[in-house]
């Protein structure tokens, strides 16, 4: 019995990081161009379509979650830093519950100034392989991925988090990406609430 108990353990450890490591491959390029967004409020959005984009930002939260919540005023400064600079800001709500209204009444409630895109199929979320909210994934205009993971590091672990953060990722590769540089930190590790994705 305990013979069969190390085994099934072992099992369990190896799937664990097989998924792991899966979840952060190098993502496929995403082609902006074909790229065509409709917010709760019915705009459509085509970011490649203005000539000054040169990146979009993907963010994806969820209305119930406290981390993402924590993070919305954090958010809206970035999108008024960054938008200017041709930075495009989107806020995806991975919810197959989720109504429009209440999206919108959330936004309002947040002072959310990105648009909020109701990913209630989780096309979105597949696509770039979200796990949690709020995680974010930076695409630029050739359609590669050059970030992906936290805001910043004020999570330690769920329920814990230091009094001001001592990394800003997103914001760094923000502006590793507008002066010309490489992202030196790629990939991060989201700390949130799991994003559940239906089969």
């Amino acid at each position: 019995m305990q013979q069969l108990s190390c085994i099934l353990l072992t099992f369990l450890l190896l799937l664990s990081s097989t998924a792991w490591s899966q979840s952060n491959r190098k993502q496929a390029p995403l082609k902006l161009e074909d790229l065509r967004l409709v917010d709760v409020t019915g705009v459509t959005h085509e970011p490649a379509r203005s000539k000054g984009t040169v990146a979009v930002v993907f963010v994806y939260v969820d209305t119930t979650c406290p981390i993402a919540n924590f993070y919305q005023p954090t958010l809206r400064r970035l999108a008024r830093t960054f938008e200017a600079k041709g930075v495009r800001f989107f806020q995806l709500h991975p919810d197959p519950d989720g109504k429009k209204e209440d999206l919108t009444r959330h936004a309002g409630e947040f002072e959310v100034i990105s648009p909020v895109i109701l990913d209630n199929r989780q096309d979105y979320a597949r696509l770039h392989k979200a796990r949690v909210t709020p995680e974010a994934h930076v695409y630029l205009r050739n359609g590669t991925c050059v970030y992906r993971g936290r805001i910043d590091d004020t999570y330690t672990t769920y329920g814990k988090r230091r009094p001001k953060p001592t990394t800003h990722d997103l914001k760094d590769a923000l502006a590793a990406i507008l002066g010309g540089r490489k992202v030196t930190t790629p990939v991060t590790k989201a700390i949130g609430c799991q994003i559940l994705i239906e089969p």
